[in-house]
C-alpha cells in the first residue's frame, strides 16, 4: 500500500546554483551532498513541510525539462498565492502571472533551470467546473 510521496528527483545543470534557488525562493533546507570520487553530484533538500526533493546534476536532461511543469506545490488558498505572486515580484525573481486552470488558480515559477515549478492556491474545483 502506498502511503505516500517519498521523494522527488529533478536533473540539474549546476546543483549549487539549484540548491540555493530552490533554499531562498522556496524554504528548502539542505539535508545531504551526494558524492561521487570527492565531487558533488547532487544535493538532497528536504521542505518544513516534509518534502524531500533531489537535486542531481545532469545538464542534458535539465535543458530538455526546460519549459515543463515537474513540480507542483499547494498553498491554503489564493489569498496566499497572491501574496507570493507580490513577494517573488518585489524580489524581482521570475515568474508568470496568477492564472485560473483545471486545477484552481495558479501561477509557473522556472528553476533555474527553466524547469516549472507551479504553485497551486489549493482550491480544487467541482467536478463540473474543471
Amino acid at each position: 500500500m502506498i502511503v505516500g510521496l517519498h521523494h522527488l528527483r529533478l536533473p540539474v545543470s549546476d546543483s549549487w546554483q539549484s540548491r540555493d534557488w530552490y533554499m531562498d525562493v522556496l524554504g528548502f533546507l539542505p539535508l545531504l551532498d551526494v558524492t561521487e570520487e570527492s565531487s558533488v553530484v547532487g544535493v538532497i533538500l528536504r521542505h518544513p513541510q516534509g518534502l524531500i526533493l533531489g537535486l542531481h546534476q545532469d545538464a542534458e536532461r535539465a535543458e530538455s525539462l526546460s519549459g515543463f511543469s515537474v513540480l507542483g506545490l499547494a498553498l491554503s488558498g489564493r489569498d496566499e498565492l497572491e501574496h507570493w505572486e507580490r513577494q517573488l515580484t518585489e524580489r524581482a525573481i521570475t515568474h508568470g502571472p496568477v492564472l485560473k486552470g483545471h486545477l484552481g488558480w495558479y501561477m509557473d515559477l522556472p528553476d533555474p533551470d527553466g524547469i516549472v515549478v507551479r504553485i497551486h492556491s489549493g482550491e480544487v474545483p467541482y467536478t463540473e467546473e474543471a
